[in-house]
């Protein structure tokens, strides 16, 4: 699953259209992704146009039945129809997911509620594996409460498997999974490094 209706305000337009290496930043994370999952799941604020792009799995796109509530409220409207018992969420600003650590994530949940990576001491919710079975009732209640992030519905689970950095670091040694862009100088900064990956 994709979340791509946030409200892009430190960025000032709409992320998944930006243009990274001459491709929108939505594409690379389904580049990414439809190399591990069956199907994937666009979510999409209300009225967003999302750019034009291709997918090797089949794709689908969702509306966020919340108005801008956040990126927990995207994820319980995806998993209200969920693609399998098993949903990896991403975001789409974070173009350079490496897919191993993706595949990493699906087989390390195990019967967990979530697989969360932890990287500088911090949990990464939005680079994760959840069974949405499980986490969608908790879920949609913290949402209806008005809670936003993940990080606090996440304490409310048993079950999450959370791992370590040495342990992400086997599958995504530089960490680029985690390299966010929220402002115009981390797209800069992820052009940067898309060049530095295509140098021989």
């Amino acid at each position: 699953m994709v979340l791509a209706g946030g409200r892009s305000t430190r960025f000032g337009s709409d992320k998944a259209s930006a243009l990274l290496a001459g491709k929108p930043m939505l594409q690379w994370v389904l580049s990414a992704i439809e190399k591990v999952c069956g199907e994937v799941i666009v979510v999409a604020a209300q009225g967003q146009v999302l750019p034009e792009v291709a997918s090797g799995a089949p794709l689908r796109v969702v509306r966020d039945r919340y108005e801008a509530a956040g990126p927990l409220a995207g994820m319980v409207t995806a998993f209200e129809d969920p693609p399998a018992d098993v949903c990896l969420v991403v975001s789409c600003d974070a173009p350079l997911l490496a897919p191993d650590l993706l595949q990493h994530l699906v087989e390390r949940i195990g019967e967990a509620a979530v697989a969360c990576p932890e990287v500088a001491g911090q949990l990464q919710p939005l680079v994760a594996a959840y069974r949405p079975a499980v986490c969608l009732a908790p879920f949609r209640a913290a949402v209806e409460r008005g809670e936003r992030g993940v990080l606090r519905a996440l304490r409310e689970l048993d079950g999450v498997v959370v791992l370590s950095e040495d342990e992400v670091r086997r599958f995504d040694p530089e960490l680029r999974s985690f390299a966010g862009v929220n402002t115009p100088t981390e797209l800069v900064r992820a052009e940067a490094l898309v060049a530095a990956r295509r140098k021989p």
